[in-house]
């Protein structure tokens, strides 16, 4: 495995070990007798998403030692290292387009001045 790839690695050893961690501890330690359908039907979604993800991090590290991570699974093109250390789990470039309507924004540079900023602090 390509040195630079290690921490990559290591984040989705990471994610691995939490995403097992929270199936176990929500399929043991509630008993369905004494949840309403409504919380069954939200631990069901929720246990499903971990499910889904955690399939995505198993898939991911196993691409990573037989070959294959980091390729789009559409083109076959090579996925940009920057964006796959943010997320790791990505299969397509799609991946990568879904994630940007969700990273957060710069703020404008506003213009300094003590008028400006009084205006803005006490109006």
């Amino acid at each position: 495995m390509n040195h630079e790839m290690e921490p990559i690695r290591n984040e989705l050893l990471q994610m691995k070990e939490e995403l097992q961690s929270r199936l176990f501890e929500y399929s043991l330690f509630d008993s369905p007798s004494n949840q309403s359908e409504s919380n069954l039907y939200k631990k069901a979604t929720l246990m499903h998403h971990i499910k889904e993800e955690l399939q995505d991090v198993l898939l991911a590290l196993d691409k990573m030692e037989h070959g294959g991570f980091g390729m789009c699974e559409e083109t076959g093109a090579e996925l940009p290292f920057e964006k796959l250390s943010v997320l790791p789990t990505a299969r397509t470039y799609e991946d990568f387009r879904y994630h940007a309507q969700f990273e957060k924004k710069t703020l404008p540079v506003w213009p300094v001045s003590e008028t400006y900023e009084d205006e803005a602090l006490y109006n």
